[in-house]
């Protein structure tokens, strides 16, 4: 229901809604177990694409990384501890089961030299700007012509 006193509420529903498309253009649902996965941020930095997932408790053995036809897939298999018996549990919120996340990639970004690294419980990866895609400076040469000013105007001069 809108307020018609609201005049911004309207607004703020239609922003949501497009932020939401746009995820969902670049970042693939998620896939597997409880619908659950790694929280992603994506981000250049200089001219690297950074991808970190939030991948607290998993080890590296527990992911999979890969690269295919310009979509970056992770996923991975969450071990639940067992469950003991002598324990009263309250609450119990230890996920298990498999998910997946992906997104793809820009074109402009090399994904055959990615780097990965998992630190404090994010996993890393650096996707360097592809040399064809960085803007190069094009220098002009081949002439033998300059051009000298003069006081009637341009002439120019053979070298």
């Amino acid at each position: 229901m809108i307020d018609r006193d609201d005049p911004f509420g309207r607004a703020m529903g239609l922003r949501q809604m497009m932020d939401r498309l746009l995820e969902d253009a670049f970042v693939m649902p998620r896939q597997g177990g409880d619908g659950g996965g790694p929280a992603l941020d994506v981000y250049e930095e200089d001219d690297t694409l950074v991808v970190e997932a939030h991948v607290s408790g998993f080890k590296p053995d527990d992911l999979a990384i890969n690269v295919e036809q310009g979509v970056l897939t992770i996923s991975g298999q969450a071990k639940a501890e067992q469950e003991r018996k002598e324990r009263n549990y309250l609450v119990r919120e230890l996920r298990a089961g498999r998910f997946s996340r992906s997104l793809r990639l820009p074109a402009t970004y090399d994904a055959d030299a990615c780097t990965a690294r998992i630190e404090d419980g994010v996993l890393r990866l650096a996707f360097p700007k592809s040399e064809a895609a960085k803007p190069r400076r094009i220098e002009i040469g081949g002439g033998q012509q300059a051009m000298v000013s003069g006081q009637g105007g341009e002439t120019p001069r053979q070298s």
